[in-house]
């Protein structure tokens, strides 16, 4: 019973651990980043099986961790707040001309990152841009400037 309630826990404390660290997707990660989440993975394993090396003991932790998954998704599929907890929400960075610097200090995006999805998408700069989105998984959307969009031109026009 103490490799399950050990690994439960663990599941829930490397989810807010995850959370915690940002929306980077593996495509966008530095190596840094994913020798934090391998350490977070080793960490958890020897802390959830201790001294029980044993092939039940890591199949009761595989099996537990799978458990609090389904768990985990189907509240997500039942609540829309446990949703937003767990797998964040889209949050604009760029808009209409203006950068959303303290959003982006929060998500831990640089300008370079937002940049990068408009070259990606074929963009010069950002004047072509109205929105620049953060989504839940980590990826910049890009939503281009119409053109003869007065609002966009006014503001790359007042920089």
């Amino acid at each position: 019973m103490g490799i399950v309630l050990r690994a439960a826990a663990a599941y829930w404390i490397l989810l807010l651990a995850v959370r915690l660290i940002g929306r980077r997707t593996a495509s966008q990660m530095a190596p840094f980043d994913l020798i934090v989440l391998f350490l977070f993975g080793g960490s958890a394993i020897t802390s959830v099986l201790g001294t029980d090396h044993s092939l039940t003991a890591a199949y009761t932790a595989i099996c537990t961790i799978g458990i609090m998954h389904i768990f985990v998704s189907w509240a997500k599929a039942r609540s829309i707040r446990v949703e937003h907890l767990i797998d964040g929400t889209p949050v604009v960075i760029f808009e209409k001309g203006q950068w959303h610097e303290r959003r982006m200090r929060w998500l831990r995006l640089q300008e370079q990152d937002v940049l990068a999805a408009c070259r990606q998408r074929g963009l010069r700069g950002m004047h072509q841009v109205r929105y620049a989105i953060a989504e839940r998984d980590g990826k910049v959307s890009i939503i281009e400037a119409i053109e003869g969009d007065s609002d966009v031109e006014r503001e790359a026009s007042a920089q």
